[in-house]
């Protein structure tokens, strides 16, 4: 299986180094800057490396890895598929519904595989804290919170290239956070502000979800919270207790540590298994190639994810 990651700057570095644990792949890099190239074949024992994106497509890679600025994904992406690639993208999605529809709608044209990399989707904290729910009988709130100071460079800067700011780009992993534990929502309210991150779209979201099921949820995301406290980055209320990550579990590659169970004022630690859900996701989509399945995370779920950031926007009052 050939894979061909399609940025080697930034995140695509963590791609070719989850790649590195995988058996069975050879993988390539793309950049336009040749020294670059160069630099990520040697820093990551990559096959080769590509200059030009019409040579990855015209190469015997089966899969293309995109990591590109967000303005990029639907036009790269349907290219890669429509030159029979199966397509990893990381994610958000898209920018808008539209473009992202057009990727989904490809994939099935093609019969290409599509999966975007949400590696949150994956996180082996939040699977186990759904596992946990019915402990808590009936919900009453979800809380989901990353702050932190950043000041990005690049095309992150740009609104337009963003389609927004810090909410559609790192926001969206916690969204989908929010939604894997909180489920389908009916409302939601949102106020976005910029501050200190530098970039032309918003760095801090507050968004409250109203969830078909009666109860509430509250996402805090910031890029523009300077030396903020360690703190759960979820924490789930019920009639019985409480479902608490802990943060000073926490280790590298994976963002979320245990579990504080506490039913009816017992407290239980649950410790989770401690997988890179990088890696975990990366194999998976490679495995639906290899076994020709569906792949282990719909590109619905990105669409859905997608959807609720853009929703806080209309709150906040974004086009």
């Amino acid at each position: 299986m050939k894979i061909a990651v399609v940025g080697c700057d930034g995140f695509g570095k963590v791609h070719l180094r989850a790649m590195k644990n995988i058996n069975g792949i050879e993988y390539y890099v793309f950049s336009r800057n040749e020294e670059k190239a160069k630099e990520c074949v040697k820093e990551f024992n990559a096959k080769g490396y590509f200059t030009n994106y019409e040579d990855v497509l015209k190469s015997d890679v089966d899969i293309v890895d995109l990591l590109v600025s967000h303005d990029q994904h639907y036009s790269v992406g349907v290219k890669a598929m429509k030159a029979g690639k199966h397509l990893m993208l990381e994610k958000p999605i898209a920018r808008t519904i539209e473009e992202a529809m057009g990727l989904i709608n490809t994939a099935k044209e093609t019969k290409r595989k599509f999966m975007v990399l949400e590696q949150f989707y994956f996180e082996s904290s939040v699977r186990k804290a759904r596992e946990l729910l019915y402990r808590l009988e009936n919900l009453s709130l979800i809380v989901v919170r990353s702050t932190h100071l950043y000041q990005p460079k690049g095309w992150r800067r740009e609104k337009e290239k963003m389609g927004g700011g810090a909410l559609i780009d790192g926001g969206v992993h916690f969204i989908d956070t929010l939604l894997n534990l909180g489920g389908e929502y009916e409302s939601v309210k949102g106020i976005c502000g910029r501050y200190f991150s530098g970039i032309e779209g918003e760095d801090l979201t507050l968004a409250t979800f109203k969830f078909k099921k009666g109860h509430l949820g509250l996402l805090l995301y910031s890029w523009s919270t300077p030396n903020p406290p360690k703190v759960p980055a979820f924490e789930i209320y019920g009639k019985n207790g409480s479902i608490i990550e802990d943060p000073n579990t926490r280790v590298a590659g994976k963002p979320f540590g245990d579990l504080i169970l506490n039913i009816d004022g017992r407290e239980e630690r649950i410790e989770v298994e401690k997988t890179n859900p990088i890696e975990e996701e990366i194999r998976g989509f490679i495995n639906s190639v290899k076994n020709d399945t569906e792949v282990p995370m719909p590109p619905e779920i990105a669409l859905r994810d997608l959807n609720a950031a853009l929703d806080v926007y209309k709150s906040c009052g974004y086009s």
